[in-house]
């Protein structure tokens, strides 16, 4: 790539790309499209450009097209999920290098994705696709009672709905956010529900179709309707006993979506009769998953995602340390914070290594809650998972959370 190499960056008000990138790449110049109302600093060396949103390919390719008519557009960065197929079309459209409409629609559109995989003979939930909620019922006939309801676009369970009968889907379609689901253009998934033991995810490097590193991992328990608990993750030893079924079926989901190079992120199912694939997309995760594979593994999944997005072989040397080390995402409730744990008295829990607060008193928590939503951050070592369940636990009972009206 030329020295003088103009790449722009889609990012939207809830995520940006580390500003630490964008500081390092003085060799790039660089224009940030951006959603209006975004808070973001990128910093003097960067344009920022505002517009609707970077959810709309066409929007984007008018930006892109008027940008490049005075200094070209050589790559297109995209590190938030919901702009991953404008990136695509765009990409597409005016045949600029990476990864292509096609491809984009494959880590990022739901539907198509598990079409993918099931024609793979990937396990996969049972699924429909439907235009619209009143025709949930009848896809949910085929994949069975209770059922996942939500978009083919979307991150971070965001519109994820479980129904557990045709009763459970009457009721939101009549409740409080009927007229905003009935009116969105949006197609959307149904899926059979999974009932797990485990949930994992796994988070990779992949160079030239290959998986170079993959780091699994196990969530405490289940994420969906996680929000006032403490969630979060940790990384498998390798001789763990699911480390390498992982692994396998994450190079397996990679080939069959056939990404060249670039980052994933992996969410599998472990049930009774083996793994289910649930979704995989083609950026770093969140929640504080780059942090800890850094701090365990040295490798640094924001870097390799930049390296690959333009075109450069990322840099990476693994170490496989012994142990574990967990990633706790602390809960919140909706309401203002009159009292919270500092960052001291969590770090001075056993085997922690890192705090890192996000919220503090005072601070009113939105009620609209993610399973992102968090106070903080804190990241705990151990040596086997007995201890890890006994710092999680230890960590709960000095976690003090207060929220008023």
């Amino acid at each position: 790539m030329p020295k003088t190499s103009h790449v722009v960056v889609l990012a939207t008000k809830r995520r940006a790309l580390p500003l630490r990138l964008l500081q390092k790449s003085s060799d790039l110049r660089i224009t940030v499209i951006v959603d209006q109302g975004h808070t973001h600093a990128f910093g003097p060396s960067v344009t920022v450009q505002e517009i609707a949103t970077v959810r709309d390919p066409g929007l984007v390719l008018e930006t892109v097209s008027e940008l490049s008519r005075k200094d070209p557009v050589d790559r297109i960065v995209s590190p938030v999920e919901l702009a991953v197929p404008s990136a695509g079309y765009v990409r597409s459209t005016l045949g600029i290098p990476g990864d292509s409409y096609d491809m984009s629609l494959a880590f990022s559109n739901k539907f198509i994705m598990k079409q993918r995989l099931a024609a793979a003979g990937l396990p996969t939930a049972a699924f429909r696709q439907v235009m619209k909620v009143d025709d949930v019922p009848d896809a949910a006939a085929h994949t069975g009672w209770p059922c996942v309801s939500k978009p083919v676009f979307g991150g971070g369970c965001m519109g994820v709905t479980v129904l557990d009968s045709p009763e459970d889907h009457v009721r939101l379609v009549s409740g409080p956010t009927g007229d905003e689901i009935r009116n969105s253009t949006i197609p959307l998934i149904v899926e059979q529900f999974i009932e797990m033991d485990h949930e994992y995810h796994c988070d990779a490097v992949v160079r030239d179709g290959k998986v170079v590193f993959a780091a699994p991992s196990r969530y405490f328990s289940p994420i969906l309707g996680q929000i006032d608990t403490f969630s979060g993750s940790y990384l498998l030893p390798q001789d763990h006993e699911d480390f390498t079924a992982v692994t396998e079926l994450n190079a397996e989901v990679v080939r069959a979506l056939g990404l060249t190079d670039g980052v994933t992120h992996l969410e599998l199912f472990k049930t009774g009769s083996g793994f289910v694939v649930g979704e995989i997309a083609c950026r770093p995760g969140g929640g504080g998953i780059t942090e800890a594979v850094q701090r365990h593994h040295g490798v640094d999944l924001w870097d390799a995602f930049w390296e690959a997005s333009l075109g450069r072989a990322p840099d990476i040397a693994p170490r496989s340390p012994e142990g574990i080390l967990a990633t706790v995402m602390l809960p919140t409730r909706p309401g203002t914070i009159t009292q919270l744990s500092t960052e001291a008295e969590l770090a001075a829990c056993p085997g922690v290594v890192a705090v890192k607060m996000s919220m503090s008193v005072g601070d009113v928590v939105p009620p609209d809650l993610t399973s992102a939503t968090t106070t903080g951050l804190v990241f705990f070592t151990a040596r086997d998972e007995a201890e890890m369940d006994r710092r999680l636990n230890e960590l709960s009972d000095a976690y003090v959370l207060e929220v008023g009206v």
